[in-house]
C-alpha cells in the first residue's frame, strides 16, 4: 500500500509555532526593555530624532509584542484546525510510549533563560537577539523541537511513540490532549510533519 504524502505544515504555521515557543521570552524581553528605558517614555513630538530614539529604545519590544500577538493567535487557530482535521487520522495501536512534555523545562533553561540576563538599552544587544533567533529558526522548524514548546504544554502533552500501523512497527512524536497515553492503547494519528503527528483517542 502506497504511503500517503506528509501533511506538511504551512510556512506561516511553522512561524507561529516558533513564535509561540519563544512567547514567554518575548514578553519578558519587552517588559525588560521598556522598564530599562522608562526614562525615555515621554512625548517628544514628531521628528526624525524622536523616531530614532523610539526605534533604539523601544523598537525591539514593539516588534516582539506585535509578533507575540500574531504568534499566539496563529497558534490557537492552527491547533483548532488540526484538532478538527485529525478526526480523519489513521487508527494505530501504541506499542511503547514515553512522555516528552518534561523536555519543555530543559528548553526553557537552555534557550530562554540566558536571554533574560542581557540589557536591551543599545542597538548591539537588540541586534544580537534578532540575529540569534534568525539562526535558531531554521533549526527549530526542521527538528522535533517543533513540539517542545512551553506554550503547547499548557493544553497538550507530547509523546514519543512506537506504534503498530497495518501490522508494521513505526515511531514518531505526537501531540495529544490526552495527558496519559499507555501501551496497547488505540488512537488516531494525523501526520503534520516528518514523524510528527497529532493524536486523538478512538471513541
Amino acid at each position: 500500500m502506497e504511503k500517503k504524502s506528509t501533511n506538511r505544515l504551512h510556512n506561516i504555521t511553522l512561524f507561529t509555532l516558533f513564535v509561540s515557543s519563544y512567547l514567554p521570552l518575548f514578553v519578558l524581553i519587552a517588559i525588560k526593555q521598556i522598564s530599562d528605558n522608562s526614562n525615555f517614555i515621554s512625548w517628544g513630538g514628531v521628528s526624525l530624532e524622536a523616531f530614532k530614539i523610539f526605534f533604539l529604545k523601544f523598537g525591539l519590544s514593539t516588534l516582539l509584542i506585535v509578533v507575540s500577538i500574531i504568534g499566539f493567535l496563529g497558534f490557537k487557530l492552527t491547533f483548532r484546525n488540526i484538532d478538527e482535521t485529525a478526526e480523519n487520522g489513521i487508527p494505530v495501536v501504541i506499542n511503547k510510549v514515553r512522555n516528552k512534555s518534561g523536555e519543555a523545562i530543559g528548553y526553557i533553561a537552555t534557550y530562554i533563560i540566558p536571554f533574560l540576563f542581557n540589557e536591551y538599552t543599545g542597538w548591539y544587544e537588540c541586534f544580537s537577539v534578532l540575529f540569534l533567533l534568525t539562526i535558531i529558526y531554521p533549526i527549530y522548524i526542521n527538528s522535533s523541537l517543533l513540539l517542545i514548546n512551553p506554550l503547547l504544554s499548557f493544553w497538550f502533552s507530547v509523546y514519543e511513540l512506537e506504534y503498530i500501523e497495518n501490522g508494521k512497527s513505526r515511531d514518531g512524536f505526537v501531540v495529544s490532549k490526552n495527558k496519559s497515553l499507555y501501551d496497547d492503547s488505540e488512537i488516531k494519528i494525523y501526520e503534520i510533519g516528518y514523524k510528527l503527528f497529532f493524536a486523538k483517542n478512538i471513541n
